[in-house]
């Protein structure tokens, strides 16, 4: 699991079709002090996440193939949650 920011949205004209459907959203994972950390991932979005908001996501494959309902689904990353800066404790 990772912190990333969601830095927009993803389309395609041809996509596995276990996809189908699926919102996909450009996430950059960042580290504690939100800088980038790592290439930014394409992630299944079944949480509505806004652009610039804060997410947790996963790299869990086997998860996200479960998601999609399909063992040969390509998908890996996808959101786990929306981080809300309201409700974050301050360290």
């Amino acid at each position: 699991m990772r912190l990333a920011l969601v830095k927009g949205h993803a389309t395609s004209t041809v996509k596995h079709h276990s996809l189908e459907g699926w919102r996909l959203l450009v996430a950059q994972p960042v580290d504690s002090s939100d800088r980038p950390d790592g290439p930014p991932q394409i992630v299944l979005d079944s949480f509505g996440a806004a652009l610039h908001q804060k997410v947790l996501i996963s790299s869990d494959g086997a998860e996200a193939r479960k998601m999609v309902g399909s063992e040969f689904s390509p998908a890996r990353w996808m959101i786990l949650g929306i981080i809300d800066p309201e409700r974050s404790l301050a360290l």
